[in-house]
């Protein structure tokens, strides 16, 4: 194990050519960047105001939360937190998870994508795997997902594609436009006081659970209140338009589980807190596996099979010989405590994750 730090300003730059392993990013109010890894190579350098990085391994880093951070490239999954400067990744081969962003430009991730409370604008090239994104304060450009696509809440524009279905709970914004193509099924769930023009476009059917809306019409453009807001949705299957909510509430989201949870916790001895992090990560994905990933297609099967194996790798790791997870110790369920008092983690997450651990 490698452990660096170095004391730099609010807002530095960072910048990371390669980063052969996973990475775990969290945003800090401190003035220093700590950079941690398992591999035996950790180069953290600053010349001519510029920050550099480079390791061999997985990467735990923690940055001054205004920091600007440029990745070129992430063989691993990937979890970035609490920032509030740029974000730029051109490529990330595996899941990419993002909690309280700022603006922030992604090139091609390989596996799925979720984003919870972005506050600026979102731009991606495209998506392997499946997304879901919830509370964007700014637009949302995306070139392509090529799973399906799940959207819940935006304060900005929308412009993407997807080929699977999509699922969007949207409250439109006066002089917004939304663009959606999806070559799957789309299912919009709107408010009953919606303001918007709806053109609508589907290969199947296009039905419409809409107040003072007759559900036989299917009309290509749909007038609701002042019509301010523009939407234009494309499906290659059917399209429903609902005001209803409850019985497509659990459609709405999905989620992954976020690579090394521990982070960096004041008090806690580095090993320790590692070897929880990691236990946690298995527990987190085993019982996402469960309640949230139970019910996906059966053409989802390959890329399950991938992440499946991977989570055999982090039990292995933490098992007594024949497959069973080692008891936690108090100082595990501890740990989690503080987790969840620091809101790290909601209460339902830690439920699972104590009980998981045994």
């Amino acid at each position: 194990m490698k452990i660096k730090t170095l004391t730099v300003s609010k807002t530095p730059s960072l910048h990371i050519n390669n980063i052969p392993g996973d990475l775990r990013l969290t945003g800090w109010e401190q003035s220093d960047i700590k950079a941690k890894t398992n591999g035996k190579e950790l180069e953290l350098v600053e010349k001519d105001g510029k920050l550099t990085l480079s390791c061999d391994n997985d990467l735990i880093l923690s940055v001054p939360k205004a920091a600007q951070i440029n990745i070129k490239k992430i063989k691993g999954d990937a979890s970035l937190r609490n920032l509030s400067g740029s974000l730029e990744l051109k490529q990330v081969n595996g899941d990419l998870a993002l909690r309280n962003i700022g603006e922030a430009k992604l090139g091609e991730i390989g596996g799925d994508l979720v984003l919870r409370h972005g506050k600026g604008d979102f731009q991606l090239g495209q998506a392997h795997g499946d997304a879901s994104i919830r509370d964007l304060m700014g637009n949302l450009q995306a070139g392509s997902f090529d799973g399906d696509f799940h959207l819940r809440e935006i304060q900005g524009s929308l412009n993407a594609k997807t080929g699977g279905d999509a699922i969007l709970f949207l409250t439109p914004i006066e002089e917004t436009e939304y663009t959606l193509n999806a070559s799957g099924d789309i299912l919009l769930r709107l408010p009953q006081d919606t303001d918007a023009e709806l053109t609508l476009s589907a290969g199947g059917d296009v039905s419409l659970n809409l107040p003072n809306i007759n559900e036989d019409e299917e009309p290509s453009t749909l007038i609701l209140g002042s019509a301010s807001a523009k939407m234009t949705l494309s499906a290659g299957g059917d399209l429903l338009v609902t005001t209803q909510s409850d019985e497509w509430e659990s459609l709405a989201d999905f989620d992954i589980g976020l690579p090394f949870i521990g982070a960096d916790l004041p008090g806690v001895p580095a090993d320790l807190a590692d070897q929880i992090s990691k236990k946690v990560e298995a527990a987190t994905r085993k019982a996402m596996l469960k309640t949230g990933k139970a019910g996906r297609k059966a053409r989802k099967a390959g890329r399950q099979a991938r992440k499946e194996a991977k989570k055999v790798n982090f039990f292995a790791h933490f098992s007594d010989g024949d497959g069973h997870i080692k008891p936690a110790s108090e100082d595990e369920r501890l740990l989690i405590l503080k987790m969840l008092q620091e809101k790290k983690i909601t209460a339902e997450e830690a439920e699972k994750l104590l009980a998981a651990l045994g």
